[in-house]
């Protein structure tokens, strides 16, 4: 983390006493616009409704509502620290994707709204999956705060995921999300480096792997760059080193039609396209864009074996 971030805290003056909730947010709204934070509006409401313990529906039916005394420290704390650009998904320990919430802290990146095609893919190759007498299986390499592996569990019926990290960092925090939805019965962790220690087969593998081009990370946000973790960020020199390992290791634990999908970075599809269509094992293989446009995730059913 680049300790020049955290040297000379923005300059702002502390919110004041007795402030409607109404008069508060505009506060935030102005200082987090200041500071060049994105959507300035949507945080500044998150927070309040996080400080307030409100619903949406009940924060905007009460904002001349006066803050409390000890809301008004709450809201100073956080703040101070969104101001020096710490995502706010880290301060408040929460995170949504695909309409539910999870646990996330620095051990893992926060889930990205692109990563829910995942999701998507799979509920629509459902119906062509091997045919399993107790449900589809699935492996979940790279699971981080195991969002993908607890939704699929969640949206699933029978379906049972294995949800793998090299982090044994990030697999505490997998952990506590899959109690929190109730489904660490079918979720299991693992330990391991990509597939090297899974001897099972599987319906589908999902991925979302480390894909940042190493020299390109400075260059993200601060919010990124700073404090989300490098490791599940670098996906070395060209952004695939990962994928490319996972990509010669998937024959061996996919069945005979088990598919495979990967989230990838932007400018990356086709070459994790032509590379799979070396093995000549894998039919149909596409790429499917995201909702702007960016082929996302690679998909192919492998139908064949290298082996």
């Amino acid at each position: 983390m680049n300790s020049s971030m955290h040297s000379k805290p923005p300059r702002y003056s502390k919110l004041l006493p007795c402030l409607s909730i109404q008069a508060s947010w505009q506060r935030l709204v102005d200082l987090f616009t200041d500071a060049g934070i994105d959507c300035a509006r949507q945080e500044a409401s998150i927070v309040l409704q996080h400080v307030t313990r409100q619903t949406p529906t009940d924060f905007f039916a009460n904002l001349q509502r006066t803050l409390l005394p000890a809301e008004n420290s709450q809201v100073e704390a956080i703040v101070s620290r969104r101001l020096l650009r710490e995502p706010l998904q880290y301060i408040l320990n929460s995170a949504h994707f695909y309409g539910r919430e999870f646990y996330v802290d620095s051990r893992v990146l926060i889930p990205r709204p692109e990563t829910e095609l995942l999701i998507e893919l799979v509920r629509e190759i459902l119906p062509v999956l091997p045919q399993r007498a107790a449900g589809p299986t699935f492996a979940d390499v790279g699971t981080g705060s195991g969002s993908v592996a607890v939704t699929l569990a969640c949206e699933i019926a029978g379906a049972r995921i294995l949800a793998i990290d090299s982090s044994k960092a990030a697999l505490q925090v997998a952990r506590i999300n899959a109690a929190r939805h109730s489904v660490g019965d079918r979720v299991h962790l693992l330990q391991d480096d990509l597939l090297t220690a899974v001897g099972a087969r599987y319906s589908v593998i999902v991925a979302n792997l480390p894909y940042v081009p190493t020299k390109d990370i400075q260059g993200l946000s601060p919010e990124v760059s700073c404090f989300e973790p490098h490791h599940a960020l670098d996906g070395g020199a060209d952004g695939l080193d990962a994928i490319t390992r996972l990509c010669s290791q998937a024959a061996q634990v996919l069945d005979t039609n088990g598919w495979l999908l990967l989230e990838v970075g932007e400018g990356q599809a086709d070459g994790v396209l032509q590379l799979l269509s070396q093995q000549h094992m894998w039919e149909p293989l596409r790429s499917v864009p995201d909702l702007r446009g960016v082929s996302r995730v690679v998909a192919g059913r492998m139908v064949g074996s290298h082996r």
